[in-house]
Formats: C-alpha cells, structure tokens, sequence
C-alpha cells in the first residue's frame, strides 16, 4: 500500500467538517436540547405555548450571559507582550 496523500483542498474541507461538528456540539446541540425539553415539559402547563429554535436561541444566549454576570463561568484572554 502506498503513501496517502491529501490535497490542500481536501484538507480545507476535512477542517471545515470538523469544525462544523465542534460548532454544532457546543452550540446547535444545547439549542436543540433546550427547545425539545421546554415542549416536552413546559407545553404541559396550558398558559405557556411551545418555543421554537429562535426563542431555544434566545433561551441560550439569556442562560450564557447570566452565568457569565452572576461570576460563575468567566472568560480571560490573556497575552504575552513580545519585546
């Protein structure tokens, strides 16, 4: 069997597919996740109507930002200065 080798192209795509499933992993799949929960469970009570994936979106967003001001998960870039 000989050596394989990958084209540049492929590459691009091989990086673009792996990055597409590690943005859908930590971001569509939470969406989805939420917007299935709230019409399994929350539909239940009659006053509340189901969402859709906008407001799952929204519902995600809204959770991020409050665990980000409330202290609990922070986020810090930190640089080196090369001199």
């Amino acid at each position: 069997m000989g050596p394989f080798y990958i084209s540049p192209i492929g590459a691009a795509v091989i990086f673009a597919i792996l990055a597409m499933g590690i943005l859908g992993m930590f971001v569509l799949l939470p969406i989805a996740c939420i917007q299935i929960t709230w019409n399994s469970f929350i539909t239940q009570i009659p006053v509340l109507p189901p969402i859709n994936a906008w407001q799952a979106t929204l519902l995600y967003l809204a959770g991020a930002t409050l665990l980000y001001l409330s202290g609990i998960v922070q986020i810090e870039i930190e640089t080196e200065r090369i001199d």
